[in-house]
């Protein structure tokens, strides 16, 4: 197979285009209180039969391709949103990957990952999976949406890294940072994610008019969006979003057109979330972090209502430099980048899902998350109400080890990529350091897992006041202090309101 279809006619839309659907009401099944850290994690409900489940792939792919009928198909792997298929037959050249979905974003995430991996096909070199077919639609035997794509060589870079020589592993994110600075020189005007034009109304306001295309060179704006072209740039998907309870809360998924409007739309989405805790054992959405912010939720309010404030004076209403819209990989994993075993060449980059276009100073200079640090999260907060001591300790001696063993294979890839935008001036770096702050307290994995990450964040900058500073700095020391000690401590401190502004990092708007 793969001779067998012409060139050209990819991705298949089996599904008719159709009004997205609510999310399902037993949403709440799809997601269970993670054993060892207390959150919500996501999950595949009840018994799977891989056995029934490959009878129905083999019924949907049937339907429109008949050389399916017979195929070898194995369960494969499955992921945090997806289960996996492989399919086979000797007589093929190439090997396909089956995936199917759990309804975390109906219609979005799979209309949006479809276009996104064509829109990279189409404007870099970026080696990506060949999607055959998809469906964005859950009628089918599976009741899933599933994407049938091809399944590209060569394994993962985390079981290849140890054995890589020094001299490989920088060549290898040379190769990458090529790829990625074609990527992030595309730009973009808002915030959003890509689609095919064809659904343009649903992804779309109902206010908005779609511009006429943009002259196509390499520093187009907006590049083949538009109206007689094949993408539009429609709502996002992201986790800060669609996350829990939060697909079901209403307001803006955007495009939006500055980084204050998708910043006030993470707050309210974070504090509408705040107030709807699920902290009985047995209810639907029901997990251990809840237990433990609802045991605190005076305090976390307060806490909650301080940061709030802060936006206005670390968030201004207009873009600056920093804020030109870039589609970038923010998953650039040793699990979705993969090579060849033997010349380490770099043959795929895959999972895009919820990849999104976002303001240039999110991506921190392009940096893949295998060769950042941004992976690690301090101690949650249902760790410290088990009396686990914080991490912190930890978390820096890991970095200093990993700067021996990733400092030259960054440096080379900086060294291509080149930065994002103009931050020569010291108000801009001032902008980036105060929206990033911000940014990382409205992950998913930040104040809703660990708030009082987020008060020693405030009081390391002076956003709150000192008394706050020595009880958490003592946290952070890993002195005997617990976590009612750092909330109590907020309690008596003063609002943000009699800080004296000018000796903050805050005053972005000057």
């Amino acid at each position: 197979m793969g001779s067998q279809f012409p060139a050209g006619d990819f991705p298949i839309r089996v599904s008719q285009i159709h009004e997205p659907k609510l999310p399902p009401d037993d949403l709440h099944r799809y997601w269970r209180s993670h054993e060892e850290e207390g959150y919500l994690e996501r999950y595949w409900p009840g018994d799977h039969d891989d056995a029934a489940w490959i009878r129905n792939i083999r019924k949907v792919l049937s339907h429109q391709f008949p050389e399916f009928a017979d195929a070898e198909i194995e369960y494969f792997a499955k992921g945090t949103f997806n289960r996996l298929y492989s399919l086979s037959h000797p007589k093929w050249e190439k090997r396909y990957i089956f995936r199917v979905s759990i309804p975390v974003e109906p219609f979005y995430k799979t209309e949006s990952e479809i276009a996104t991996m064509e829109y990279i096909r189409c404007h870099t070199t970026m080696p990506v999976p060949q999607v055959i077919a998809f469906s964005s639609s859950d009628d089918n035997e599976l009741g899933y949406e599933w994407i049938l794509m091809e399944r590209m060589p060569g394994e993962p870079l985390r079981t290849l890294w140890s054995s890589m020589p020094d001299e490989a592993r920088v060549k290898v994110f040379a190769e990458l940072a090529a790829h990625v600075k074609q990527l992030v020189s595309l730009r973009f005007s808002k915030f959003g994610n890509l689609y095919f034009s064809d659904v343009a109304k649903h992804v779309l306001p109902s206010d908005t008019s779609i511009p006429s295309k943009l002259p196509i060179d390499d520093k187009a704006v907006d590049k083949d969006i538009g109206h007689d072209g094949r993408f539009v740039l429609g709502r996002l998907v992201s986790q800060e979003f669609f996350f829990d309870k939060r697909v079901y809360y209403p307001g803006s998924r955007g495009p939006f057109e500055t980084t204050r409007e998708w910043v006030d739309m993470r707050v309210a989405l974070l504090e509408k979330r705040l107030q709807e805790l699920s902290p009985i054992e047995g209810q639907a959405w029901y997990c251990e972090n809840d237990r433990e912010l609802d045991r605190n939720k005076d305090r976390v309010y307060k806490l909650f209502d301080e940061f709030k404030a802060l936006i206005p004076h670390l968030v201004p209403h207009d873009n600056g430099p920093e804020d030109i819209g870039i589609l970038f990989h923010d998953d650039l994993s040793e699990h979705n980048l993969l090579l060849d075993p033997v010349t380490f060449k770099l043959t795929a980059v895959v999972d895009w899902e919820s990849v999104s276009i976002l303001p240039a100073y999110e991506a921190y200079d392009a940096r893949p998350a295998w060769l950042s640090d941004r992976d690690w999260r301090p101690t949650p907060l249902v760790h410290l109400a088990r009396g686990i001591p914080p991490n912190d300790e930890f978390i820096t001696a890991d970095k200093l080890r990993r700067v021996g063993e990733m400092g030259p294979s960054r440096q080379k890839y900086h060294s291509i990529v080149g930065p994002l935008f103009d931050a020569s001036s010291p108000k801009t770096q001032m902008r980036v350091k105060n929206k990033q702050g911000v940014s990382k307290q409205l992950e998913v994995a930040t104040f809703q897992h660990r708030p009082w990450w987020t008060a020693a964040w405030m009081a390391e900058n002076k956003f709150i006041a000192d008394p706050v500073l020595s009880d958490v700095t003592k946290v952070l020391n890993h002195d005997p202090i617990s976590k009612d000690h750092v909330y109590n401590s907020l309690d008596n401190k003063p609002s943000t309101n009699g800080v004296d502004m000018s000796n903050t990092a805050i005053d972005a708007r000057s």
